[in-house]
């Protein structure tokens, strides 16, 4: 199935909205347009995302989405959506060389 065509669990909607709640979507861009996201989740743990792409790179994506294929967003992904929805997303703009070194992982 494309990722589109599974269903987002509804145990992951409370933690999502949680974290938009507690201002944890930071939505980073770049002078030449990159865009990356920093969350932080439950542990006060951040994890880079990126919304377009469907990427990101907490333990339960990389179990949850890649290797079991039993969801198709993490709770962070899904906080990015509903943060960008309602407009609740923490605005910051950085050089491209900080940018980078959140995606050298």
């Amino acid at each position: 199935k494309q990722w589109y065509q599974r269903r987002v669990r509804g145990d992951l909607t409370v933690p999502a909205l949680a974290i938009v709640d507690n201002e944890g979507v930071k939505r980073i861009s770049s002078p030449s347009g990159k865009i990356v996201y920093e969350v932080t989740g439950s542990n006060n743990a951040r994890y880079t995302c990126l919304k377009e792409e469907i990427y990101c790179n907490c333990p339960s994506f990389t179990n949850s989405v890649i290797l079991k294929g039993s969801n198709c967003l993490c709770k962070h992904l899904l906080a990015i959506h509903i943060a960008s929805a309602l407009s609740k997303e923490v605005i910051v703009s950085e050089r491209d060389e900080y940018i980078e070194s959140l995606l050298s992982f």
